[in-house]
């Protein structure tokens, strides 16, 4: 079902560049990197979780809630998975294409040509707090899931030690898009509701655990007036244009990635420790399993 324009093609959410990143160009390698790692993680899970072998021939299926401009799905091909996706973005659907070959719906639901198909992989990387109605989702998912399947929510936490320092500052909090954030229970009560069940859970990203707290750590020292949320990512998504405009707070952000690295390490042990890390990943399958 194709959407009308959306917040997600704002200029605000995406660079102007058409090629659906939301940081500076850069970190594109760092990105890649990481988004590689992800998908390697998501099969080691899958193969964990389900004994089932990941290969070319294999025939497994994936499909990708809120794909972005299609990195993930890209490396997913790659490890021997046939890929669908969805977006909310005009932008990174053209995008995924334009980039990796990767062709997504451009929909904010499950559409009804993807549910005639069974899923091995289901994932919302950074998207069910997006989403308007996550019970209609899940209630979807449960019906598309492949048998053994499995579904893979990663979120930024709600109750994180970062989201109590600064919640203003916390790049996870992103108020305007994230309108739906959900704690770990209130995600497992919901799947439980609809036949499924939590199998496993991480509280570590390589990818969002150091920025979050950075972010976090920089709101709780200098106060939310100076480095609220816009401030804070605006620095990563256009450094050069923010040192142009706010040269002493944009140098002390980037300098602070290094000097308060002691803290950050501190705090990720601590969420690590405690179940209140910058994100969660859940792994979901069939209670009847």
């Amino acid at each position: 079902m194709t959407q009308p324009p959306t917040l997600y093609d704002q200029n605000s959410y995406y660079d102007s560049d058409g090629l659906a990143s939301r940081l500076a160009p850069s970190l594109d390698p760092l990105l890649h990197a990481l988004d590689w790692e992800k998908a390697r993680s998501a099969v080691r899970a899958f193969t964990r979780h389900t004994g089932k072998r990941v290969g070319a021939s294999s025939g497994l299926r994936v499909l990708d809630i809120g794909a972005g401009d299609g990195k993930f799905l890209y490396f997913m091909r790659r490890f021997g998975f046939t890929p669908s996706g969805t977006t909310a973005s005009e932008i990174s659907q053209k995008a995924a294409m334009a980039k990796f070959g990767i062709e997504l719906e451009h929909t904010t639901e499950i559409p009804e040509n993807l549910r005639a198909n069974k899923f091995d992989v289901i994932t919302y990387w950074h998207v069910f707090e997006h989403l308007e109605d996550p019970a209609a989702h899940i209630a979807a998912c449960q019906q598309i899931l492949a048998p053994g399947g499995l579904i893979i929510i990663e979120v930024p936490n709600p109750e994180s030690i970062g989201a109590r320092l600064s919640f203003n500052a916390w790049l996870g909090s992103d108020v305007v898009h994230h309108i739906n954030p959900m704690t770990a229970t209130e995600i497992e009560t919901l799947v439980e509701r609809h036949g499924l069940k939590v199998v496993g859970r991480e509280d570590f990203s390589l990818k969002f655990t150091y920025p979050f707290l950075w972010s976090a750590l920089l709101g709780a020292t200098f106060g939310n007036k100076t480095y609220d949320f816009d401030s804070v990512f605006g620095t990563l998504k256009n450094p050069i244009g923010r040192l142009r405009s706010t040269p002493f707070a944009t140098l002390n952000a980037l300098a602070s990635t290094v000097y308060l690295a002691p803290a950050i390490g501190v705090c990720a042990l601590a969420g690590l420790a405690s179940r209140r890390g910058e994100v969660f990943r859940l792994y979901i399958q069939s209670a009847s399993r």
